[in-house]
């Protein structure tokens, strides 16, 4: 089967459709790349990390318990427990966001919080719940109803473009179809292995064709019909912009799809899925970090058990400056 690159005597029309082909399929494989590299990605940070994670998850939450008896056992200026409420109420409220509900922690927000934990949940969706509890806002007997708003003349003309455009393209893809399944029907081979292989191109063609898609249809005539260049080089100027703007369209709809199956995942795991990426060495390193992590916790809990009134300043110290980061 010949590449795209050996269609021969492609003129300066036909040559930027053989290169968006190109684009194309590129764009293709980049997609079908990363929808098998990310979960393989995550399921080996599953496997490597997750353990080592839900390790730090609960020494963070010991951490806090900790803390919070320490600041029973010793004695706290006015000023001074503040300045521990809003540490702790910060700090628990974090930890439940990133974990989940925690009945332990969530009664110790509230004594730090000085409301309910329940309380505090309504009143920071408060405008969500307004809405949801507005009867105005929805009725059960009527759907609701579009914001209609008057198109401008150049949107009006992109419509019309768009419907043109789309009609187009399926006159085209008809087009191409019915050349390609011509040429490669079964029927029209009498040799038993040529004519399996033609069986084979034609079930592409079909399903090409019932999913409207160009590229490959594209791609298989450019692959399959080499002898047939006179087709190529007889393209009108106007089927071939109307092929070059189609090819543009998919381009399009492949980046999107691209960008937003990235942004559905971890900037970590995109990192991992990259073709040179060592993903190993790399939770080779978040292992390391996070073990130093788990060192460090478990050296502060037990600090914090020994219940000594020295570190109290330094404590305080810390909890202003991680406050104030967070401001």
């Amino acid at each position: 089967m010949s590449s795209l690159q050996h269609i021969p005597s492609a003129n300066n029309e036909q040559q930027p459709i053989n290169l968006k082909i190109q684009e194309v399929k590129l764009l293709q494989e980049e997609l079908k790349h990363l929808q098998k590299a990310i979960p393989e990605a995550i399921t080996l940070y599953q496997k490597t990390v997750s353990p080592i994670a839900e390790r730090i998850r609960l020494l963070q939450k010991e951490k806090l318990i900790s803390l919070d008896i320490y600041i029973h056992e010793i004695k706290f200026s006015k000023r001074e427990l503040e300045i521990v409420d809003v540490y702790m109420y910060s700090e628990i409220e974090q930890w439940i966001y990133e974990n989940g509900n925690d009945k332990e922690l969530e009664d110790l927000f509230s004594a730090y919080a000085h409301m309910p934990f329940e309380e505090h949940v309504r009143k920071t969706n408060t405008p969500f719940q307004d809405f949801f509890s507005d009867e105005s806002n929805f009725s059960n007997d009527t759907e609701p109803q579009p914001n209609y708003k008057k198109k401008s003349a150049a949107e009006r003309t992109a419509d019309k473009e768009k419907v043109l455009q789309e009609e187009h393209r399926k006159k085209s893809i008809r087009a191409i179809y019915i050349d390609l399944i011509k040429t490669f029907h079964p029927d029209t081979e009498q040799d038993a292995d040529k004519k399996s292989e033609k069986e084979e191109i034609s079930k592409k063609i079909t399903e090409a064709y019932g999913n409207n898609d160009l590229y490959t249809l594209l791609n298989l005539e450019t692959q399959f019909l080499e002898q047939q260049t006179n087709r190529l080089q007889g393209m009108k100027t106007e089927t071939l912009k109307s092929y070059l703007a189609m090819l543009d369209n998919q381009i399009k709809e492949l980046k999107q799809s691209i960008r937003e199956y990235k942004s559905d995942h971890d900037a970590l795991f995109i990192e991992m899925s990259k073709p040179n990426a060592k993903p190993e060495k790399q939770l080779r390193k978040i292992k390391k970090e996070l073990q130093e992590g788990i060192q460090i916790l478990s050296q502060q809990i037990i600090i914090l058990q020994h219940v000594d009134p020295g570190i109290k300043s330094d404590l305080l110290f810390e909890m202003e400056r991680q406050i104030s980061k967070v401001r």
